[in-house]
């Protein structure tokens, strides 16, 4: 019998799912005796599979922009990159800011998530990989799922519409299992995060679409796993998502944790800056190139890096940087601030654009636009 995920699972917005983990892990703890690790992951798969048969009876609203003054509709997009969470509240920072006073714990990082998204008021947040620290700070399934709740905390607490892509960081050789936390992520209220298809490498590979009247802005996310690598079915799937949308031309973006090597040719013109080297991965598995050759991405967006924070056109597309907003186990200096990205989509009667801006905690803001789609709809 298959007892993974049991109890309820959520068959409505609003209803969260209730995870008993006692029967799996009996089994998990009689295979680990016998050293059959390898018979553990078809017990994981074929729970996870049941799990996701229940989360895809789920009915989410349609993600819609909202009409503001002059009659422009907008929708707005706050990306968090790179919480690092251990799930210990009084996990020290490392390197708190020059300016704070005081100690710096990990629980000041839900603080200024929870300042972030009364400033800035989103219509839907996407955090971009590592949100938990599972890598170098091992964590059980149980301790996982805590994490997961803890960094959407604020966000499910404002009813707020969000999603999310897999880090490095996130998952560490068995516990803490990303096939787990996302059959676990699907089925919370205000997730619209996705499994997406299952084994064609990485997990939450999928794509969510935002409408403003006849306008659409299409939105994908892609698992770039432990070294940035992305697999032939990943790409192949991205293809089939703009070609599905080819007719209507509608923009899209893209949304990554590890970036692309392409990032290294940043030289300086843009938004943002460089505050260290790009780590993109051993090999170059062709996903820029792809997104060109798929013709609706105007910009990707990615974290990994805490240091880097800069845009810039190579090519057709932007490519994106956003910071990092980690305090506790997340790498940072105490000169440089945390810092998250702000995206937002607006489409009047004569145009529509697509600006970012970044959001540095603790710090006054210019909300200088850098703009990575335009277009005249007059002569559409």
């Amino acid at each position: 019998m298959r007892c993974f995920l049991i109890v309820l699972l959520a068959l409505v917005v609003g209803t969260n799912a209730t995870f008993d983990f006692k029967a799996l892990q009996d089994k998990v703890r009689a295979l680990l005796r016998k050293a059959e690790h390898g018979a553990l992951d078809p017990i994981i798969d074929a729970a996870v599979k049941d799990a996701l048969a229940e989360t895809a009876k789920i009915r989410r609203p349609a993600l819609q922009a909202k009409q503001h003054s002059g009659g422009a509709m907008r929708f707005r997009i706050l990306q968090i990159p790179d919480l690092h969470y251990t799930n210990l509240a009084l996990y020290p920072c490392d390197h708190k800011p020059d300016a704070m006073q005081g100690l710096c714990v990990e629980a000041y990082m839900t603080t200024m998530v929870a300042k972030m998204l009364d400033d800035v008021k989103p219509d839907f947040v996407v955090f971009t990989g590592d949100q938990l620290e599972a890598l170098h700070f091992p964590q059980t399934w149980l301790g996982s799922l805590a994490a997961v709740n803890t960094y959407a905390a604020e966000v499910e607490k404002r009813k707020i519409p969000w999603a999310m892509v897999f880090g490095n960081h996130d998952e560490n050789y068995l516990f803490a299992n990303k096939r787990v936390m996302m059959a676990y992520i699907e089925s919370l209220p205000y997730s619209y995060a996705k499994y997406g298809p299952y084994g064609i490498g990485g997990v939450g590979n999928y794509e969510l679409r935002v409408a403003a009247g006849a306008a659409s802005l299409d939105l994908y996310f892609l698992d770039t796993g432990k070294d940035g690598a992305v697999s032939d079915g990943q790409k192949a799937l991205l293809r089939s998502f703009a070609a599905s949308h080819a007719p209507e031309k509608a923009p899209a973006l893209a949304f990554t944790t590890i970036p692309v090597p392409e990032y290294n040719d940043f030289n300086g013109t843009g938004q943002g800056t460089k505050g260290e080297a790009v780590s993109s991965g051993v090999k170059n598995t062709g996903l820029f190139d792809t997104m060109v050759q798929m013709g609706d991405v105007q910009a990707s967006f990615c974290g990994h890096d805490h240091f880097n924070d800069y845009c810039f056109l190579r090519g057709s597309v932007h490519l994106c940087y956003d910071g990092g907003v980690g305090y506790g186990a997340a790498y940072a200096q105490g000169d440089h601030p945390r810092t998250a990205r702000v995206i937002e989509w607006s489409v009047s009667s004569t145009n529509e654009s697509i600006a970012t801006w970044l959001y540095k905690h603790n710090i006054k803001h210019t909300n200088d636009k850098y703009f990575v789609y335009e277009r005249d709809l007059t002569t559409v």
